[in-house]
């Protein structure tokens, strides 16, 4: 009998030792980070910035997969289903995570329940440019009397309907109680052409992909959206300071995996993220493309995700949104 407790007790030991063992070789292959863009674009480049450092921190090579399609479903859909061995991964967005669950009438995944959290990675102020003619000296209240003065002459541009342009057009106009007509292009790049033809009249863009047209000075940039104002672009306020704090909400993007990844395997893929986006390298680089690391907590970039995918869903309700169907 005590033999056999004592092979017991043994036995008992040997798998309590082991399993911080198995948890300490974690990763023990590479880690594939799935991108839901094509290659060469913001999100992608976004991603692979971080590949090499991260890759070093854990020990393992991370791969950049490219999943492009449906506005990222495809490829969320794929990490949603992946095994939550912490393997694969992938990047979220306001678009996949906030804006997808307030626009589908079935999306393919619930944003919040079928992932697992592991950072933040960059954050990406937007920008209002504007034609000079309606906002004279380039001025945020000039612009708004024009549109209060002439509630059906004026229109904005977005990159479709349900996009993030067209939305923080629709969170613009009602939080300043004004009107314009949302004309949805197939891309930003149509509807800044637009812009400079006269066809529209404003465009909520990225400042990464708005800076040349801004420093064109064929348009006038009216306000960011960042927690102050941006070294590229020091003479536009902020939305807080021009009086619309609510709106001053930079777009984001972040790493997510599979729900019910063990809790330390997504700290271990958290601490080396957050080295990852400590590297003077990345820094470097996401400051020439116009974004900022926004390194935090799993915990923080989770409840993060869950207020803005609120906070759609008003904006979307107030709008009277007409939700699409996936099928």
């Amino acid at each position: 009998m005590n033999k056999t407790l004592l092979t017991t007790l043994f036995a008992a030991l040997g798998a309590g030792l082991a399993a911080p063992a198995l948890a300490d070789s974690f990763p023990a292959a590479p880690i594939t980070i799935v991108v839901p863009m094509a290659a060469g674009g913001p999100t992608d480049t976004a991603a692979r910035a971080i590949q090499q450092a991260m890759g070093t921190a854990l020990g393992q090579s991370v791969v950049i997969e490219n999943k492009a399609g449906a506005a990222g479903l495809i490829a969320m859909n794929f990490v949603r289903r992946a095994k939550p061995d912490g393997y694969t991964l992938g990047v979220a967005s306001a678009t996949t995570h906030a804006i997808a669950p307030n626009i589908y009438t079935e999306a393919p995944y619930d944003s919040v329940k079928d992932f697992s959290f592991v950072g933040a990675l960059i954050t990406a102020p937007g920008v209002l440019v504007v034609a000079p003619s309606v906002a004279p000296k380039c001025d945020m209240q000039a612009f708004l009397k024009n549109l209060k003065a002439n509630p059906d002459k004026y229109s904005y541009g977005s990159a479709g309907t349900g996009s993030l342009s067209h939305l923080n057009g629709a969170r613009f106009l009602q939080a300043t109680g004004t009107n314009m007509l949302h004309v949805p292009y197939r891309g930003l790049s149509n509807a800044m052409n637009d812009l400079y033809a006269g066809q529209v009249h404003a465009v909520f863009d990225n400042v990464s992909s708005a800076m040349t047209h801004i420093k064109s000075g064929k348009v006038c940039a009216l306000a960011v959206q960042a927690p102050s104002r941006l070294d590229s672009l020091p003479e536009v306020p902020t939305y807080a300071e021009l009086g619309l704090p609510e709106l001053n909400k930079p777009t984001w993007y972040g790493i997510v995996g599979p729900a019910g990844m063990p809790k330390e395997r997504v700290q271990a893929l958290n601490r080396a993220l957050n080295k990852a986006l400590a590297s003077p390298e990345v820094a470097s680089l996401y400051e020439r493309q116009g974004v900022a690391a926004a390194a935090g907590s799993a915990d923080d970039f989770a409840g993060k995700v869950a207020s803005e995918r609120q906070m759609w869903a008003d904006t979307t309700a107030r709008m009277k949104f007409e939700k699409f169907s996936v099928k």
